[in-house]
């Protein structure tokens, strides 16, 4: 029987924020999570190459408190997180705790996440219960679980939440909107793949430390508030194709069920209903540019489209 304890070799803990030009947000999490860190612990802030006037925010609200990564290009939310990654690996993290920065963490989040490390000696990913900031009691993730028969993950719901009773769930991916990462998953097989600038990166990264033998849990006494991909409106057609690339590329590499052929239907179908409601909202370009998406990353191919020249700015 398992149970929770001194989560032994996850320390000390380094936690990762990137920021994008939403210095208010980035300030707001840092400080939810300043008030449940741990001693020895250490939070790290990535800035990809913001416009505005993060950094000046950063160190005025902060000081010598947090460790700040300027990037001097945008690398996208993989390349971002990386960087912070080797900051916090080559300052000798044990464990990392990666978060989007339009989050707020309860105080008990990181006390809860570790305690559910103890006695997880497979552990090599953890992710809390993430809902919804303004509707704080409605679910927004809590991972995916695979079925044999199925030709896509499902997500947790809030009722199996409430059937574990407060219980650690075993999950096939969490996602990097929040996931505490031991140093030795990053040793045994690297880091995010860059390939995918934004949206399944983390669910890469998790399949590959399944593969490699961790365990992955969702603990739901741990618990975040997420504002749900600020920065991702800000160019919302190019995050829009990135996804369905992403998708795509992602479900090809990793087949789910036994029929690869109904994956590859479901990921149409679904290209095509979006495409449906791009075209009934007079969009046809973003309906063109979505299904190209689709096709390039089942293909393995580089996304091969024009995308807003404004998301230059987000690493794409």
């Amino acid at each position: 029987m398992q149970t929770d304890g001194p989560a032994v070799g996850w320390e000390p803990l380094f936690v990762v924020v990137l920021n994008w030009n939403l210095p208010g947000d980035t300030i707001a999490c840092v400080r939810s999570l300043q008030r449940g860190l741990l001693p020895g612990s250490a939070i790290i802030i990535v800035d990809n190459a913001s416009s505005d006037d993060s950094l000046r925010q950063f160190r005025q609200a902060f000081g010598d408190q947090v460790l700040l990564v300027a990037l001097e290009a945008n690398r996208g939310f993989a390349g971002g997180m990386n960087a912070g990654i080797e900051a916090a690996l080559g300052a000798g993290a044990g464990s990392v705790l990666l978060l989007n920065n339009d989050t707020i963490a309860d105080a008990e989040m990181i006390p809860r996440l570790r305690e559910a490390a103890g006695g997880r000696p497979r552990a090599g990913i953890l992710g809390p219960a993430i809902y919804y900031y303004d509707a704080p009691a409605r679910l927004w993730q809590a991972g995916t679980r695979r079925y044999a028969l199925l030709p896509l993950p499902i997500n947790l719901g809030a009722g199996a939440l409430r059937r574990a009773r407060g219980r650690p769930l075993r999950v096939a991916a969490v996602t990097g909107c929040a996931m505490l990462v031991r140093r030795e998953v990053f040793t045994r097989i690297g880091l995010f793949d860059s390939h995918y600038a934004m949206y399944y990166e983390d669910a890469d990264f998790c399949y590959r430390a399944r593969a490699a033998g961790f365990e992955i849990w969702c603990v739901p006494e741990a618990r975040m508030w997420h504002r749900v991909s600020l920065s991702a409106r800000q160019v919302p057609q190019a995050t829009r194709a990135i996804a369905a690339w992403g998708r795509a590329r992602f479900y090809r590499q990793y087949p789910h069920g036994p029929f690869p052929g109904l994956t590859l239907a479901f990921l149409l179908a679904q290209a095509a209903l979006g495409a449906a409601r791009d075209y009934a909202r007079g969009d046809a370009a973003l309906a063109r540019l979505r299904w190209r998406a689709t096709v390039d990353g089942y293909a393995l191919r580089p996304l091969n489209v024009a995308l807003p020249q404004k998301a230059e700015r987000f690493g794409f």
